[in-house]
């Protein structure tokens, strides 16, 4: 659990920290999809574009498994569901644009 928000969250400052140095260089960064890899080439983050062409942030673990996403639903609710080793989900929770709250997996 707190393992895997810490790793979200250094991740998310990666990207940022990466976003902030193109972004000082350049008067702007227009991409549709950015991959982190790790040492062995695997993709272990994908910053891109949801079905509705809203923002996503995938997080997989080192054997490929999605088990972090952050972003915007078909229904454009914002979203976060984590997943197990597996890559079951296990918790989810969605805000919809009325500000309906919906949570499942906590205990």
């Amino acid at each position: 659990g707190l393992r895997l928000w810490l790793s979200a969250l250094t991740v998310l400052w990666a990207l940022t920290f990466v976003l902030v140095i193109a972004l000082s260089r350049a008067e702007s960064l227009r991409v549709s999809r950015i991959e982190l890899v790790n040492s062995k080439g695997k993709v272990v983050a994908v910053l891109g574009i949801a079905p509705n062409d809203g923002g996503v942030l995938l997080l997989y673990d080192s054997n490929g498994t999605l088990r972090v996403a952050i972003g915007m639903t078909t229904e454009s609710n914002a979203a976060i569901d984590l997943n197990d080793a597996a890559g079951n989900q296990r918790v989810a929770i969605q805000v919809n644009a009325d500000g309906k709250v919906s949570a499942k997996g906590l205990r």
